[in-house]
């Protein structure tokens, strides 16, 4: 089902707090904060890919704890005074010509802890009461001039804390709270009743019951107009942000699963239009504020619900999320050290990734993956993983690249050819029509009756033990990459070093021609971008610089170099906080 995965956040201020943040139907987006005194500031930006592309800020008053909503060229801003003498809200104005401009803030309300939420009819708020643990609702309309808005409402509608509000264009709001007494997270989702002017009736919330969904602290929440709804919260027992996501029916939220742990930080804020969302928190250890951005999709089908953008794309045409060291992902003493994922294979191709490097061993007359000298999970296990996700009917092209073989010969080779046969047999692609290379066949092809899975395997042993739906792959420089039936372009940095890895890889594809570096007659069929870093140990550690980037830095990146040719595998560690899925289906045209 659609989900969405934040990832590891970029740092867009310093000296800031409690930040908050609005998204625009265009992809336009507003961030509030407030500094270590009581200055107000804000930062303008927008969606480039997934790549948050910030542009101007400033100041725009004085006060504690602001909200914002955002809602065509139109602002709502609230927060509490600077003396505490009240919650006050602001009207403003974006334009391309003037860019924001701020009104006069007016008190409103006293309480403490103001959110707020807007769409073209209704401006929504909520807040904490000052003395105990209630909470209350205003609901406003912009006045005839539409210089201020004409509040109404003030009523208490539950009991708790920290409450965070969010509605969509057809008047559907939810509110998150934490528990009076802290520790628990609860939502309510509510539905404003139509004015009736007849009667000079105020507007309005008819509400469901209160449902308890987490235990953390410091709610945020979004909703689409689908009825999508996003819940972000900190863990309350350590620095780990939490994301959920869920859908509205018959008056709740039906989440997807637990909460996921997306970054480390402290008051997270989320908004969300359409399918796009993005996500501001603050720093767990100093006043800085991070930002970063998710797609609201499907990811376990993600190239089957886009057959119409990508279907004629080709293994050189397309990009996908790749798996570096896909199958060592297993905890415990020794197996942390070559840990390289946190998402077993099912997982990671729920999460979208297509690619998976796998470096099988033979060890006790079982078959293992390995990185290195550490032992990961047992290889059947892994193919197992596959089998079950292909079972589930995804009509999805999957590569499983076998290569770095530890204990073999080639009666060992033959038990991994008849483990992949006996457990992915109709998966695994057959159909090659004579004349034509893997790189000839388009997405469509490949998936035109179900999903696929492309074995490849390195070295000899696929040449001299050909096997029925196993073919022979070959590194760009091999001195037989004549013999490949998938020729990958795959060199990496051998860096600890973010920016000289950065540099050298995109040097690399920038000099990228499509041809074999073992032999230049013969064309190449994908490129693969090794954005990871190399230490001895502790893969996480160093990951998360390069996580962090990979969004921004391919939305600078044009899409094809100056030979014509396109980034084909994106190829991280612990893939999801990278969100190469993401990023991959921006890369390929998707919006």
């Amino acid at each position: 089902m659609r989900n969405v995965f934040f990832g590891l956040g970029l740092k867009y201020a310093d000296d800031a707090a409690y930040p908050r943040i609005a998204l625009g139907d265009d992809g336009r987006l507003i961030a509030v904060h407030q500094d270590q005194g009581a200055n107000l500031s804000y930062r303008i930006g927008r969606l480039d890919q997934m790549a948050i592309v910030w542009g101007d800020g400033a100041d725009y008053g004085r006060g504690q704890r602001p909200a914002i909503a955002l809602h065509g060229n139109r602002l709502v801003e609230v927060h509490r005074g600077e003396d505490r003498d009240g919650l006050y809200s602001r009207i403003g104005l974006w334009t391309e010509e003037d860019g924001v401009a701020f009104g006069e803030a007016r008190r409103y309300a006293s309480g403490t802890k103001p959110s707020v939420a807007m769409n073209r009819e209704w401006v929504i708020e909520v807040h904490e009461s000052s003395w105990n643990p209630t909470l209350w609702c205003n609901i406003g309309r912009f006045s005839l001039d539409r210089d201020e808005i004409e509040w109404s409402g003030n009523l208490h509608f539950d009991d708790g804390a920290r409450p965070s509000v969010a509605i969509n264009p057809a008047g559907l709001i939810v509110i998150a709270h934490e528990s009076a007494d802290g520790g628990e997270l609860y939502l309510r989702v509510g539905q404003i009743e139509a004015l009736d002017d007849d009667h000079g009736r105020d507007p309005q919330i008819v509400w469901g019951p209160p449902q308890r969904y987490a235990a953390g602290a410091r709610p945020s929440v979004a909703i689409n107009q689908d009825g999508d709804v996003i819940a972000l919260h900190e863990s309350g027992t350590s620095a780990a942000l939490m994301q959920m996501f869920g859908r509205i029916a018959e008056g709740r939220v039906e989440f997807a699963g637990e909460p996921v742990q997306f970054d480390d930080g402290l008051r997270p804020a989320v908004a969300c239009r359409g399918n796009k969302a993005v996500q501001v928190h603050e720093s767990e250890n100093f006043y800085t504020v991070w930002a970063s951005s998710s797609r609201i999709v499907d990811r376990a089908r993600w190239m089957q619900d886009h057959l119409p953008q990508i279907g004629a794309l080709t293994l050189p045409q397309l990009t996908t999320g790749a798996s570096h060291d896909a199958g060592m992902y297993q905890h415990g003493a020794l197996m942390t050290l070559g840990k390289t994922q946190d998402l077993d294979l099912y997982q990671q191709l729920s999460n979208g990734i297509r690619y998976f490097d796998l470096r099988p061993k033979w060890s006790d007359g079982r078959l293992y993956v390995a990185h290195g000298p550490i032992t990961g999970p047992a290889l059947n296990q892994i193919v197992d993983d596959v089998a079950r996700f292909m079972a589930e009917g995804h009509r999805e092209l999957v590569i499983l690249k076998f290569s770095h073989y530890a204990g073999f010969d080639s009666p060992v080779y033959e038990r991994l050819v008849e483990l992949l046969q006996s457990r992915l047999g109709p998966w695994l692609y057959r159909g090659l029509p004579r004349g034509r290379r893997l790189a000839d066949v388009s997405l469509r092809d490949f998936v035109h009756h179900s999903g696929v899975v492309l074995a490849v395997c390195d070295e000899e042993y696929p040449v001299r033990i050909p096997a029925a739906g196993i073919w022979v792959y070959r590194d760009s420089e091999s001195a037989t990459v004549a013999q490949g039936d998938l020729r990958v372009f795959d060199r990496y940095s051998n860096t600890t070093s973010f920016d000289k890895m950065s540099a050298d890889q995109l040097q690399k594809f920038a000099e990228y021609d499509g041809r074999c570096i073992g032999d230049p007659e013969l064309p190449c069929d994908q490129f693969l971008l090794s954005w990871t870093l190399t230490p001895y140990t502790g893969v996480w550690l160093v990951s998360q610089e390069a996580n962090r980037r990979l969004g921004a830095w391919m939305a600078k990146t044009p899409r094809e170099n100056g030979h014509d040719r396109v980034i084909n595998l994106l190829y991280v560690d612990y893939v999801e906080y990278a969100r190469a899925t993401d990023v991959a289906m921006s890369m390929n045209g998707i919006d």
